[in-house]
């Protein structure tokens, strides 16, 4: 049997669910939970180490897919809230990286937690607290490989209420990085497990189906939008273009919701949603889904194939020159958090 270690947690999810703790075997994960190393402020909160780990889905899976169609993985900044990313950026600068990620939804990434796959120094601490806002922004977790003295020192908050992890791992992220350990949930008497969600998206697989063109930077903002929308809570439909999150529509009851609700927190952030990409974490069963992507003037589309409409599906964007890439829903569907 495996001994275990125990690190309590002031209180779980909420105040009135107290003891809480995170539990884990010493194993050779070198991004395991347990092996992120608090820099300053208070010890990370049950939600605190939630939100790191649906992090490192998001971060692993984007740079899985850049390795996989051999793309560097540049500097790439992700900010979540509750678990799903309201602003990503990626460049080969980290300084523009982290820009997009705050100016992706500058309102709700305020109070959020930031995982960085670069070093934060002073710049990148400025660029954290103040760009973008008229205040000084509060973040809760800000995660990196590691942070100079000066970046600590800008970046903390009274009572330790802004926590830095370290973790080196996080600097040399490649398509091994993804958490292919089993996954379990506790149901009333009992948990279920599956495997991880260790699918990658490859847009050159022989079995991608194909209609349109797509340039490269739409590629690249296709693998970007599967990398956050297959690890949000489903159903998803994310909207990114240029290397940044513009809209991402989690956890809706049916698909034009999710359609409706990225283009809506696009829109809401101050962005332009003409060219960009969508990624749909499963098949449109209907076409309204679609046809407020081409009201939106969405240029290219992830999704998968399944539907018993999927061929007035796939003519509705071809009648709007809406170029499209799709795989199976068995093979490419990406339901996280359901």
């Amino acid at each position: 049997m495996p001994e275990f270690q125990r690190r309590s947690c002031a209180y779980g999810e909420n105040a009135v669910q107290r003891p809480a703790a995170l539990v884990w075997s010493a194993g050779d994960d070198p991004l395991a939970i347990d092996r992120f190393e608090l820099v300053d402020g208070a010890a990370p909160s049950f939600n605190n180490l939630i939100e790191v780990d649906r992090q490192l889905q998001t971060l692993t899976h984007i740079a899985a897919a850049r390795d996989v169609a051999g793309l560097p993985v540049g500097a790439v900044a992700v900010g979540t809230k509750h678990g799903n990313a309201c602003g990503v950026g990626i460049d080969a600068s980290p300084v523009r990286a982290v820009q997009r990620m705050l100016e992706g939804d500058p309102r709700a990434i305020f109070g959020g937690s930031v995982m960085l796959n670069v070093v934060v120094d002073e710049q990148l601490a400025s660029v954290l607290t103040d760009h973008a806002t008229e205040t000084r922004r509060l973040l809760d977790v800000v995660v990196a490989p590691s942070f100079t003295d000066k970046a600590v020192e800008l970046l903390a908050r009274k009572h330790g209420k802004c926590r830095l992890l370290a973790n080196r791992a996080l600097g040399s992220l490649d398509r091994g990085s993804v958490d292919d350990a089993t996954r379990t949930r506790y149901v009333r008497g009992g948990h279920l497990e599956q495997p991880n969600y260790t699918f990658v998206l490859d847009l050159d697989a022989p079995d991608v189906e194909r209609s349109g063109t797509l340039t490269d930077q739409h590629a690249e903002d296709l693998l970007l939008a599967w990398a956050i929308g297959s690890t949000s809570n489903s159903n998803t439909v994310t909207l990114v273009r240029d290397g940044q999150l513009l809209g991402n529509g989690v956890g809706q009851q049916d698909r034009v919701g999710c359609c409706t609700l990225a283009v809506q927190r696009a829109t809401t952030a101050g962005h332009r949603t003409e060219g960009c990409v969508a990624y749909s974490d499963s098949y449109f069963p209907f076409p309204d889904g679609p046809e407020v992507l081409i009201d939106a003037g969405v240029s290219v589309v992830f999704s998968t194939t399944g539907s018993v409409r999927d061929e007035l599906v796939r003519q509705t964007f071809a009648d709007a020159n809406v170029a499209v890439r799709q795989l199976p829903d068995a093979l490419a569907r990406g339901f996280f958090g359901h």
